[in-house]
């Protein structure tokens, strides 16, 4: 597992995509698992539960199986365990919470799928910046499968996706601060890095279009999924929630090539 040792100043080698795919199938997972766990109580029934955990099960299982596949690591390297357990365990969370075995196997799922990441990221700052990445990924695709699940339980109360969607708004505000801390605390490294700077003209549209399209209108579509809701508008909602995954999506993309120049999570 790779070790934050604190910034060192010099040249940032680039990354592999074969090591940004895992990390994009590795934080999706654990996105998905984490909005997963604001779903209960809602009466959603299995089948929610076996898509959306069988969903992370499919992202964490293909951020596994990249690097063997690629042969930069061998499907026995110790470092991928966590990876197969993250899998093991989300594929146990495709039952609805109706017993403490269900929290267990999330919460270990969780941790498996957060510490799988420090496969490609140091632990610390860049590793929470890549992690919340995932969880606003997460956390907005699932509301927008939550909102679709109105039309097969029209009785389902509203309060449940309004609860959700108060999570997606605090995870995107906790990815702008962590990505502005990112910044902030590599800011020599960013600028040594052998790539367009960051902090120059191409490097601010790259950046801006990353934290505008991936962050800040997702949050102006939030508050306006706020808006439907409160009149009891789902289906209003759920076309929200269906674009502002879209743009959460182009936002990450972005994210994986910014820190492809980089080497940081941004």
């Amino acid at each position: 597992m790779v070790e934050d040792a604190g910034p060192q100043v010099g040249r940032i080698p680039a990354m592999s995509w074969t090591d940004l795919g895992a990390q994009f199938c590795f934080v999706l997972g654990f996105g998905v698992l984490f909005a997963l766990a604001f779903v209960h109580p809602a009466p959603v029934g299995k089948p929610f539960y076996r898509m959306m955990a069988g969903t992370a099960a499919l992202s964490l299982g293909v951020g596994t199986s990249l690097p063997p596949l690629a042969e930069t690591r061998p499907w026995g390297d110790p470092d991928l365990i966590l990876g197969w357990v993250s899998t093991a365990a989300a594929l146990s969370c495709m039952r609805q919470p109706l017993r403490k075995s269900w929290w267990v196997g999330l919460i270990a799922a969780l941790a498996a799928a957060g510490y799988a990441t420090s496969l490609t990221v140091p632990v610390g700052v860049l590793q929470a910046t890549a992690l919340t990445t995932g969880v606003v990924a997460g956390s907005v695709g699932l509301a927008m499968v939550l909102g679709h699940w109105y039309l097969t339980v029209p009785k389902l109360k509203v309060e449940h996706l309004i609860r959700l969607n108060k999570v997606c708004k605090w995870c995107m505000a906790a990815s702008l601060v962590l990505v502005a801390l990112t910044c902030l605390v590599y800011k020599e490294q960013i600028i040594a890095a052998d790539a367009r700077p960051l902090f120059g003209p191409w490097g601010w549209f790259f950046l801006g279009t990353r934290l505008t399209v991936g962050l800040v209108l997702p949050m102006v579509f939030a508050y306006m999924v706020d808006g439907s809701l409160k009149l009891g508008n789902t289906r209003s909602a759920t076309g929200i929630l269906y674009a502002s995954t879209v743009l959460v999506l182009i936002g990450a993309a972005i994210s994986i090539s910014l820190q492809q120049s980089y080497g940081v999570p941004l």
